[in-house]
């Protein structure tokens, strides 16, 4: 299914499908998010992208579910999601979690600070690649969600590339804290929906060539490094990069963008990267997980 390069191998019906929702999503359509993370549009069915039997639009049949097994703290599948040991979990994750488990492959691992999710979404059906999240949900709910995305796990487990990911542990970037696209008061399902579509995003960017859809880009370093002259400007002004800001930014000499950069993200543009103890969580199928308290700053 993967190339060796890492980048999915799409048979013929599954990159047609990829690009129309590239298109729609460029147009400014809001496509439908199923089970299991499969995106289409309004106007399709799961049926024309992979044959299987037709089901009404935005209703979600009934996951499929594995069996759980024993990692660090106890995995739980969608069938025996019932309650977890500690109640501030319980009170804080526990319906959010098995709603989630109603509709992804999803396994939690639960610890005093709140909760690891592991979750398989397959965004372009059944016979399109996986992909592998990892969630960090922590118990104080004024501390958001992070994730990361992994296009394979095990031992050669491979990340998602950076477009689009925070700086500087390259979590995933599905959306703004400012668009309000999710609260915490949504729920992990909503969520959950995001990091798929943005999973089509990205694999529409490294297999099309360019990011669909709207994006911010706060300044001239990011920009130019990031995008391509196709794809929405990151001002938010609605018209394509290459007939926005592309020239400006070409304008502004490297050390000045640099600073700007540092002065927007507190870091420098290359300080990016997967921390080593959340890769090392893939490679080994979620058995060593890291202390949520490694990752985010926990009271």
């Amino acid at each position: 299914m993967f190339a060796t390069c890492g980048k999915p191998r799409l048979s013929e019906v599954t990159l047609s499908h990829l690009n129309i929702l590239g298109q729609a999503i460029h147009a400014g359509i809001q496509p439908l998010v199923f089970d299991g993370g499969f995106v289409s549009l309004v106007e399709q069915r799961e049926s024309e992208v992979n044959g299987d039997a037709k089901r009404k639009s935005g209703q979600r049949p009934e996951a499929r579910t594995r069996q759980g097994q024993r990692a660090q703290g106890r995995r739980r599948s969608p069938s025996e999601a019932k309650s977890f040991r500690s109640p501030a979990v319980e009170e804080t994750h526990g319906a959010g979690f098995r709603l989630l488990a109603q509709h992804y492959e999803a396994l939690s691992f639960e610890e005093k600070d709140g909760l690891w999710v592991a979750v398989k979404a397959k965004p372009l059906g059944p016979r399109g690649p996986q992909a592998h999240f990892l969630i960090g949900v922590p118990n104080d709910q004024t501390i958001w969600p992070r994730a990361w995305a992994f296009q394979t796990i095990g031992p050669q487990a491979t990340t998602f590339p950076l477009k689009h990911t925070n700086f500087p542990d390259a979590s995933i970037c599905a959306f703004t804290l400012q668009s309000e696209a999710w609260l915490p008061a949504d729920g992990l399902l909503p969520l959950m929906d995001h990091y798929s579509l943005w999973a089509v995003k990205s694999w529409h960017r490294q297999i099309i060539g360019w990011w669909p859809g709207p994006q911010i880009g706060v300044c001239a370093l990011y920009r130019r490094n990031e995008f391509d002259a196709r794809e929405w400007c990151g001002c938010e002004s609605g018209i394509s990069y290459g007939f926005c800001h592309f020239s400006l930014d070409r304008r502004v000499p490297e050390e000045l963008a640099r600073r700007e950069f540092t002065q927007f993200f507190g870091t420098d543009y290359g300080n990016r990267q997967t921390p080593p103890s959340i890769v090392e969580a893939a490679r080994t199928r979620w058995k060593k997980l890291p202390p949520l308290s490694s990752i985010m700053s926990l009271a």
